[in-house]
């Protein structure tokens, strides 16, 4: 998929990212985010000593939303594809 540059601007600020597990305020911003069309995805939001505060897991979805708050110390996801703002 080819990006345009307000993508660009949006993944350097961190606001759209993918799988993997980021630390919140360094590597990815507070905030909504939506991803759509996903299969086997699983979100969680961990604090500090890797507890995990929420989590989903849905074999199916169209969208699926989660709120990341600044007080998270990490998000992580798998099989969720790319996260992006709510709008």
């Amino acid at each position: 998929m080819k990006r345009g540059q307000a993508d660009v601007d949006l993944a350097a600020q961190g606001r759209i990212f993918g799988e993997g597990t980021f630390r919140v305020g360094k590597e990815i911003k507070p905030g909504t985010y939506v991803t759509t069309d996903v299969d086997g995805c699983y979100w969680e939001r961990q604090n500090a000593s890797g507890d995990t505060i929420d989590n989903y897991f849905t074999n199916s979805a169209r969208r699926v939303q989660v709120t990341i708050r600044a007080s998270d110390y990490a998000f992580s996801s798998q099989n969720c594809g790319e996260w992006r703002p709510a709008r």
